[in-house]
């Protein structure tokens, strides 16, 4: 008897990792339930960022293999929300680009590829977000693994 939003907050919450990594999968779902009203979609937008900090590696690799196509129906279906993925999704793939976690950092990176093969991404965000981080992920003190990976 759960709204959307009710499940993906009760779920979000979970002590079960599994919960948690359904959330992620059941992200663009929930989008699209909640299509009509504005407010929601900003809601939803708002508990990724929530997800995006969880301390389980799978769950940020999840989500982030979720992104690709949340930016892709945000830009479809709710025009109306512009900075969606400038200010929801975008922060998010970036600081993953510099994760802890290997698998994550791969996600990242798939992701950023497709978000710039479906032309998602502003120039004026790759100018201002991407590259700085990929800059600094390629400085000469940076991690070989993690500099290879940038380049």
């Amino acid at each position: 008897m759960l709204t959307p939003l009710g499940r993906l907050d009760k779920y979000a919450a979970s002590e079960n990792i599994f919960n948690r990594q359904m959330v992620a999968r059941s992200l663009l779902d929930t989008l699209r339930e909640v299509c009509d009203d504005e407010r929601d979609c900003i809601a939803v937008l708002e508990r990724i960022s929530r997800l995006a900090d969880d301390s389980e590696p799978t769950v940020r690799a999840e989500l982030m293999e979720q992104v690709p196509h949340i930016a892709l129906f945000c830009q479809e279906n709710r025009p109306s929300i512009p900075y969606a993925f400038s200010k929801f999704l975008l922060p998010i793939v970036v600081r993953y680009l510099a994760d802890q976690n290997n698998q994550v950092r791969k996600t990242s990176q798939a992701a950023l590829l497709a978000l710039l093969e479906q032309e998602l991404i502003e120039r004026f965000d790759v100018e201002t977000k991407v590259c700085p981080v990929l800059i600094e992920l390629t400085a000469p003190d940076s991690n070989d693994d993690v500099k290879t990976e940038a380049v």
